[in-house]
């Protein structure tokens, strides 16, 4: 069979890193618009693209839950003796941080 006669698909990337000064001008405007700001050279764009399918039915959900929960559990037990208080202070410092990125 010949190459013209064989079914060929290339397969499309869905994920896509760039660094920001390495952006072609037309591309980082296009960015900065989406984003509503401009970039500084040394930020890291990422860009996926996802196909639309249908919500999981309850069944599939509940199983999804019931996972995400065990590796929930399985991650804290990790964690060891930490106080509520060292808990707290970590979420409010991982908040903080990201609402500083997003000025």
């Amino acid at each position: 069979m010949g190459y013209a006669e064989e079914q060929v698909e290339i397969a499309m990337r869905d994920h896509s890193v760039h660094k920001a000064g390495d952006l072609a001008g037309d591309e980082r405007l296009v960015v900065e618009r989406w984003l509503g700001r401009t970039l500084s050279d040394d930020e890291t764009i990422s860009v996926n693209a996802y196909r639309p399918h249908p919500a999981p039915d309850v069944a599939d959900r509940q199983s999804l839950r019931r996972t995400i929960l065990a590796q929930a559990r399985e991650i804290g037990l990790r964690a060891g003796e930490i106080s509520e208080e060292e808990i707290e202070g970590l979420v409010d410092e991982a908040f903080d941080d990201v609402r500083g990125h997003r000025r």
